[in-house]
């Protein structure tokens, strides 16, 4: 009898009640583990570590600028004893920017250390409504904590969850402070502080009503109102009427936009010397124009490079030379197998330095480890004084180029990076017509520039180490300083460089040649070279020698590969179509998982090791427009179970387990 309880004349779906057991999950555990014992791994989890440090510190450096202000606000805002209008401070934080929640905890935990220990944070999917909103926020108070409902229905203190109302709230506030003599307590150390860090999340209609009856409150409960906005102030203004904007006194803080966060995580994070891991410029203006026109999320951008990282370590431990520590490298080395070797050789640059060298060598670094680390460590030794020079040298193109007219190189230094790691920026037509336009440069300007290119080297020289091109360079600057301080009325002292009467037509044989050497003399004549005019050539001349030696294209140095990716293939994984990309994801699941079980010998066949969403998928779009339930679980079971048989076997369990990608 039990087993006819499902049958009926036509198939359904039965439904039975807390019958059923948990299943255990199967335990995948953490990927990790899989690879920690591999070189490439360990440095990966290294870089990535210090990298992830630096942006939290710079974000929370950038967060407290506000925070600070925010706080004296805070404590002056019930001064005046006749406060009729509830304080909001309106926070405008920009949009998509990274570790928001955190930010606002932390501000949280500050303005209960330095102004007030009652402070409610409400998130929306916890306020649908004006009884669950003023629930949260009267438990927080009452609490001093998060939502936490035990399991008999009380929440804390002893009340029940039907008791929380803003009375319940005033007669705890009124026992606190009002009453045993601690009337006394300046009133700025009382307030009642709520923060709603995703204003836009809310329920406006939610949001009006509660503004109203916490205004009813407000002679006898001290609110304050703390809003995270993310796009602009106008949001605030617009949702709410006359009748509630009224009823709050809104003082505005501006954090620093999107783009400006970027700036500084890329000038002071992976645009340094200090970052082993470097992304080429075609990857590097993806991810720009990701940011510019698809999402404007720093941290969107942050996990792109992350995925970038993880996709360039993976390749296998010869990643794990991506180090700017000689000592690092050499113990690394010193650790490598012969397969290690074997996936260094396998490095596109590799074939480079094989066929530049003897036939001897040429044997040697096929088939001998020991003499290929040697070669090994010399050239990732190069590789790590070119970075740290092409860094420091690329802060200085940026100091003489970022002001100039039309901007030919770029504004910002990241424009300028991607250029010179896609090319020689050197020979480009945008370098030269930035030499073209320093050439008109004034004297005090030029001067200024000089100066902050001597701070740059100054902080990047050792002086207690040998002589080297970047010393010379460094106290060539410092002399033409110390001329150009020394020029004062210079501009009116002509050079003579005209061009000499004896041999100025002895080589025109003909009238073309006659009539340019009249002309050259003419201009000679008409636009005198100045002692200024003189030594700014000179300077300039020095300046970009130096620049054709360091800022030489990546590609041109061997083993490049290990400190630099460049493979743009990563951008259908990082920004594909989405139907497409969710298409051939259920489609043809192996294209991602990259797994032999998945791995099908025409887009047509299903096999059964494939998820289960992805069988049901390819069900489907055999179907066409109409599709039987009962018909499309039976072949499904007809899959994953090969020993089914739809009419032997009506009692079958259908039940298959949708599994997250």
């Amino acid at each position: 009898m039990v087993e006819n309880n499902t049958v009926s004349v036509s198939k359904g779906v039965f439904v039975f009640k807390n019958n059923f057991k948990h299943t255990s999950m199967l335990s995948h555990g953490n990927t990790s583990k899989m690879f920690s014992k591999n070189l490439w791994h360990k440095e990966f989890n290294l870089l990535w570590n210090s990298i992830s440090e630096d942006i939290e510190v710079l974000t929370c450096n950038m967060f407290s600028l506000m925070t600070k202000d925010l706080l004296s606000y805070i404590r002056q805002a019930y001064y005046n004893s006749s406060v009729c209008e509830i304080p909001t401070a309106a926070l405008l934080t920009g949009i998509n920017m990274p570790d928001h929640d955190k930010q606002f905890k932390n501000l949280k935990r500050q303005i209960i250390n330095d102004v007030s220990p009652h402070v409610a944070l409400l998130n929306s999917q916890d306020c649908s409504s004006v009884k669950s909103l003023m629930d949260n926020m009267v438990y927080q108070f009452l609490n001093n904590s998060g939502w936490d409902k035990s399991s008999n229905g009380n929440f804390g203190n002893n009340f029940k969850k039907s008791q929380l109302n803003l009375s319940l709230l005033e007669r705890w506030y009124e026992n606190l402070y009002y009453t045993k003599n601690k009337s006394a307590q300046p009133i700025n150390k009382n307030l009642l502080i709520v923060v709603l860090p995703n204003f836009e999340s809310f329920n406006i209609g939610v949001l009006q009503k509660f503004i109203l009856i916490a205004s009813s409150y407000l002679q006898k409960l001290p609110f304050l109102f703390v809003f995270g906005i993310a796009t602009s102030i106008s949001t605030l203004y617009t949702a709410f009427p006359y009748h509630v904007s009224s009823k709050i006194s809104i003082k505005v803080f501006k954090n620093e936009s999107s783009i400006h966060l970027l700036k500084k995580i890329l000038e002071n994070v992976f645009l340094n010397s200090f970052c082993a891991f470097q992304l080429g410029g075609k990857i590097f203006n993806l991810f720009t124009d990701i940011f510019l026109f698809y999402d404007y999320s720093v941290n969107n951008f942050i996990q792109n490079i992350k995925y970038t990282m993880m996709e360039h370590f993976c390749y296998g431990n010869a990643m794990a030379l991506c180090s700017l520590d000689r000592n690092d490298v050499k113990n690394t080395l010193n650790i490598f197998k012969s397969e290690d070797f074997e996936n260094v050789r396998h490095l596109k640059s590799f074939r480079q330095l094989v066929e530049s060298e003897s036939y001897q060598n040429q044997i040697n670094l096929l088939t001998n480890d020991v003499y290929l680390k040697g070669v090994i460590f010399e050239n990732i030794v190069i590789l790590q004084k070119y970075i740290r020079r092409l860094h420091i040298f690329l802060r200085c193109l940026y100091i003489l180029v970022s002001d100039l007219p039309g901007h030919p190189l770029g504004k910002h230094l990241y424009e300028l990076y991607a250029t010179c790691v896609s090319e020689d920026v050197t020979k480009t037509p945008q370098y030269q017509e930035c030499l073209r336009l320093l050439s008109f440069q004034s004297q005090n300007n030029l001067c200024v520039k000089l100066n902050e290119i001597v701070a740059i080297l100054d902080e990047s020289i050792n002086k207690n180490s040998k002589r080297t091109q970047m010393k010379e360079f460094y106290s060539k600057i410092k002399d033409y300083i110390i001329l150009l301080n020394d020029l004062n009325d210079a501009e009116m002292d002509v050079v003579d460089e005209s061009i000499s009467p004896n041999n100025s037509f002895t080589n025109c044989t003909d009238r073309k040649s006659l009539k340019e050497s009249l002309l050259l003399r003419t201009k000679s004549r008409m636009e005198p070279l100045t002692k200024y005019a003189k030594l700014r050539k000179d300077i300039l001349e020095t300046i970009s020698s130096n620049f054709e030696i360091h800022l030489v294209q990546p590609s041109s140095l061997c083993f490049y590969e290990i400190f630099f990716f460049d493979d743009i293939s990563i951008q259908n994984k990082i920004i594909g179509i989405h139907r497409t990309a969710i298409h051939t994801a259920l489609n043809d699941p192996q294209v991602y998982l990259q797994c032999n079980c998945c791995k099908l010998n025409n887009s047509h066949s299903i096999k059964p090791k494939m998820p289960d969403i992805c069988i049901t998928y390819k069900l489907h779009l055999e179907c066409g427009k109409m599709i039987n339930m009962y018909d499309w679980l039976q072949a499904f079971l007809c899959i994953i179970d090969s020993s089914f048989n739809a009419e032997n076997n009506t009692n079958s369990k259908i039940n298959p387990q949708y599994q997250q990608g």
